[in-house]
């Protein structure tokens, strides 16, 4: 299902392969996706970015991942962003769903302080 957030993401993650002048099909090709069609349902918003395929898109055209998502911030990485990224990573390679829930648990108290 699409929504305005998705299709909003789609708006900026076009906007990318556009500045680099590339065509759906290069971008597929660099990023592996296996096909145009993924770029294109990407950017009409008919699909939703997997969080690796954010880090891919945020690596590739040298972006925050906040910037991809929400469209807030620098457009440009930050250092920041950077440790963002690494961290978004590491949590969604922990295969456990146990040691997910602790990870979860463990940000949510660091936010408090």
């Amino acid at each position: 299902m699409e929504t305005n957030n998705m299709r909003s993401i789609g708006e900026r993650v076009r906007m990318l392969r556009v500045q680099k002048g590339m065509s759906q099909e290069e971008l597929a090709r660099k990023l592996r996706f296996g096909s145009r069609s993924m770029v294109s349902e990407f950017e009409s918003g008919k699909r939703a970015l997997s969080s690796a395929n954010v880090i891919d898109y945020a690596s590739f055209f040298d972006v925050s991942s906040d910037w991809i998502l929400f469209g807030s911030g620098d457009k440009e990485k930050k250092e920041y962003a950077t440790e963002v990224d690494a961290m978004l990573q590491a949590f969604y390679s922990i295969r456990n769903p146990r040691a997910r829930k602790v990870a979860i648990e463990q940000v949510r108290v660091l936010s408090l302080i």
